[in-house]
């Protein structure tokens, strides 16, 4: 495994500037997990869900932040809305230090927190995998029942394809998480390159 300081080294290398890359997908596609390994391997990776203060649940209904929020009543699950301050995103961004920092996390207001990040990152699983994934995972609760399973079922391919159609690079996440990671890595540090094509396919 290499160390933070040989890892700055390889990007040294690869002549790359500073880039601030947003890892995304629906629920079950492995952004925490994904987040973790990139760790491991000696880059910055935030799960920004587990950021402090960094994301607030709101009712969509009241406009006021959510106190008794159950991730298994699809009511609730329904009228909340997962919203970033994109003040303390941009100063999270704004003092990472090192060179290539990757962002994991998903938000309803996607397109406020879209224009701080270099590129963008999807990844993508088929239904009866992430099925499976919501339904044994233990660090999660969100998506763990059937019903609120065919409720994400109802919007993701939506979801996936307007990340796509905004430039969005795809990563198949069906692949082992050291296949994931290293994919990643390699499509994030040729970002510029993958993002035209992307946006070219959504044109």
């Amino acid at each position: 495994m290499p160390t933070r300081s040989q890892t700055k080294r390889w990007i040294v290398v690869l002549d790359m500037k500073k880039k601030s890359i947003l890892i995304t997908g629906v629920a079950g596609t492995g952004k925490t997990s994904l987040s973790r390994k990139l760790n491991e391997m000696g880059f910055k990776a935030y799960d920004m869900d587990d950021y402090p203060g960094l994301f607030t649940m709101f009712d969509k209904r009241t406009g006021e932040p959510v106190v008794d929020h159950d991730n298994t009543d699809l009511e609730k699950v329904g009228a909340m809305d997962w919203v970033c301050d994109t003040e303390k995103l941009a100063s999270l961004i704004t003092h990472e230090p090192d060179d290539i920092a990757f962002y994991c996390g998903n938000a309803s207001d996607m397109d406020t927190i879209l224009p701080f990040f270099d590129s963008v990152i999807l990844l993508k699983i088929g239904q009866e995998t992430m099925r499976h994934r919501l339904t044994t995972r233990t660090e999660n609760d969100f998506g763990r029942t059937a019903e609120i399973q065919d409720w994400i079922m109802k919007w993701k391919h939506l979801y996936e394809n307007e990340m796509e159609e905004k430039g969005a690079i795809v990563v198949d996440a069906h692949q082992s998480l050291d296949d994931i990671a290293k994919e990643v890595i390699q499509k994030a540090t040729n970002a510029d390159a993958l993002a035209n094509e992307a946006m070219d396919r959504g044109t």
